[in-house]
Formats: C-alpha cells, structure tokens, sequence
C-alpha cells in the first residue's frame, strides 16, 4: 500500500489558515553528566491535535559537538496500517543547529494526532569542545515554503500569531551552569559555582565529579572513596567511607580485571561501611571491587 504523509511536502501558500482553539508550546530541558549533555524538548499540545512539527535546536560549535540525535519514536513515527515507514534521523549536518522534521501519522487511529502535557519530541546529545556554561535556543524548523507544526485537519498553526511559541531551554535547577557538579555543592566547599568538573583540587586522585558523586569532600585528600581489605581469624572484612542516600556494590575476582558481582545494593552506614565474608566461601578470591550504584 503506498501512504502520502500530509505533512511534511504542505505549502504554506496552499493552506488557508483557519481558526484554532488550541495552542502549542514547544520548550527544553538541559541536564549535565560532566563531560557530556543532553538537552530534551517537549511540547505542550492543546486541542486540535497536530500531526507534525518541525523545529531547531541552536547551539554554540565552538562550545559543544553532536553527538547523537533521536526523535520520540514513540510517538512520532508514520504507520502505513501494516508497518511503520521510515523516517531520516533529525539532521546535525549544520554546525551550530539540529534539524527536526517529524509526525504522526498511523490509519489505525481512531483519534489522530498527538496532544498532551509534556510531549517529548526529541533529544540530543552532546560532547563538550571546551569548557563553560552553554545555551541552547529553538526556532520553527522550516519557513516559507514548508509548514511545521500542523493539525490533523490541514490547520498550518505557524500561520497564525502566538499559536506556536518557541521558548527556551531551562537548565536543571540544580545545576544552573550545566558543568555536571551539582550548584549547592560546589557552593558550600568553594563559596561560588566555578569549579571544573574535571579538577582534583586536593590531590587525591579523584576528580569533583567523582567526589560530588560518592559524597567526598574535594578539599580533604583523605576524604574519597577507597576500599581497606583486611583478614583475621578467617574472615575478610572490606570497609570503606560512605555518606547518606548512597548504595554501593561489591565486586570479587581471581584476577584482575576478571570480577564478578558479589554483593549489590549495599545501602550506606556513614560514616563508614563494614562488610565481613566468610573466607572459605570466597574459595580463590583475591581482588576485591568497590562501585558506587
């Protein structure tokens, strides 16, 4: 069975613009893992539904390099009645802007298009180039010629004033300047939110993002997440430094390299876990893991 998708091919031109009800709101949420981040854009989609949209995401190339991009297949994707129809991938070719073009489109709908709180349309993912606060912006995907956001009855919404708006993209609050290290904590051990992610200011090792993680102290080099074996009177005992609203896991293995899980989901006893093995159970077992779950 061929399917011609409505959407993406309609002319502005050859569209009258009739009067909606409803309204789209379109906006991202950027978060950070430190060296990477990811921004996700929603929408808010009140009646009529839409059947498709198109937008772009801006960003700084000197700043920030793509990494992947994916649509909400979940939702946004053409279903011919049998199968679902292919669509290219949201389109990074561009330096400084992701290109999405994307709908919903399936015959076996009783109720077409999408409408919603909180839709997610799509997400990108990315790499850092060199370091500072990025931001982001979002702009209709295709003027002119092309419609973006339509509705299931042939309603071209980017036609009349005020139906589609394009916000911003917000940052996680908790993390306002995106650098993975969470704003409070790197207040209450520096005074301000300039720290690097990446830095070992105390010299032990370990960096702030992995410190911000296990609930160490960057400032202390005694204070990080290592793990003491000992052995008496048959038994191994593993003790480590733990800190509230963390759970750790145990690993063990014959050599290095070659562990296996031994114990997951240890919660936290700060300040400090113990934990006591048999060692006749452990039969060859010399290494020993620490992983913070």
């Amino acid at each position: 069975m061929k399917i011609t998708v409505p959407l993406l091919l309609l002319a502005v031109a050859a569209l009258a613009a009739n009067p909606a009800a409803g309204s789209v709101r379109v906006y991202g949420e950027a978060a950070s893992s430190g060296p990477s981040l990811q921004v996700r854009i929603y929408a808010d989609i009140t009646e009529p539904a839409i059947i498709s949209h198109t937008f772009r995401l801006y960003y700084n190339a000197r700043q920030l390099r793509v990494l992947s991009a994916e649509r909400n297949e979940t939702i946004w994707s053409f279903h011919d009645g049998t199968r679902l129809l292919p669509q290219p991938p949201p389109d990074a070719g561009v330096g400084g802007e992701v290109l999405f073009v994307s709908g919903h489109f399936d015959p076996r709908d009783p109720h077409p298009g999408v409408t919603g709180s909180h839709v997610l349309l799509g997400s990108v993912r990315f790499g850092r180039v060199t370091p500072g606060t990025p931001a982001f912006d979002l702009g209709i995907g295709r003027t002119g010629d092309f419609a973006s956001f339509v509705t299931a009855d042939g309603t071209v919404l980017e036609a009349q004033p005020g139906v589609v708006q394009l916000q911003s993209v917000t940052p996680d609050p908790a993390d306002r300047d995106l650098d993975g290290l969470p704003d409070q904590w790197e207040e209450h051990f520096f005074g301000n939110t300039r720290a690097d992610y990446a830095d070992d200011p105390d010299g032990d090792g370990v960096s702030n993002l992995d410190e911000a993680a296990a609930g160490t102290d960057p400032t202390d080099p005694r204070s990080n997440l290592r793990l003491s074996i000992s052995e008496r009177n048959g038994r191994v005992v593993l003790e480590w430094p733990s800190a509230d609203g963390r759970s750790y896991a145990i690993d063990a293995g014959k050599e290095l390299g070659q562990f296996e899980s031994l114990q997951t989901e240890i919660k936290a006893t700060p300040p400090l876990n113990r934990l006591e093995l048999d060692r006749r159970e452990l039969g060859e077992t010399i290494f020993f893991r620490l992983r913070l779950e």
